[in-house]
């Protein structure tokens, strides 16, 4: 996790409003208007020899296009595929107790909050009482 991340605040509708508008802009002019113009230039020097491509066609052009000269203008760029490594005997069953462990807090602490939430009950119910025998009294 990034030591100095940024963090966006979204308040009220009028805050997901702007947030939709900045993000429909974004999309406009990174990558429908470049398809738009991908379009057109294919079009016209497309001419009656090749057919003719729709604005979808023309923003896919525009991805093809972009992701070749990000590939041509970097110095290293490199595709690894590799299958992730396995855990040892030892590692799996350490995760294992970790993960039972856990749902055994779980439990432990639903049983808790409902015990907790109980005797709260029973206090509100308590002082209730004591302040209706008071107002019975006077």
């Amino acid at each position: 996790m990034k030591r100095n991340a940024r963090i966006i605040q979204i308040n009220g509708i009028r805050g997901l409003f702007i947030a939709l508008f900045i993000v429909t802009c974004l999309a406009a002019g990174f990558v429908a208007f470049p398809g738009f113009v991908a379009m057109n230039v294919w079009n016209f020097f497309a001419g009656s020899s090749l057919p003719e491509i729709n604005l979808y066609q023309g923003v896919l052009l525009w991805g093809i296009v972009a992701i070749l000269y990000f590939i041509a203008t970097k110095q290293s760029f490199a595709v690894s595929v590799g299958t992730p490594k396995e855990l040892s005997e030892e590692e799996l069953k350490t995760l294992m107790d970790r993960v039972k462990m856990q749902s055994q807090a779980r439990i432990i602490n639903k049983m808790i909050i409902k015990n907790l939430e109980e005797l709260q009950k029973e206090e509100i119910s308590k002082e209730q009482e004591k302040s209706d025998n008071e107002n019975i009294t006077k």
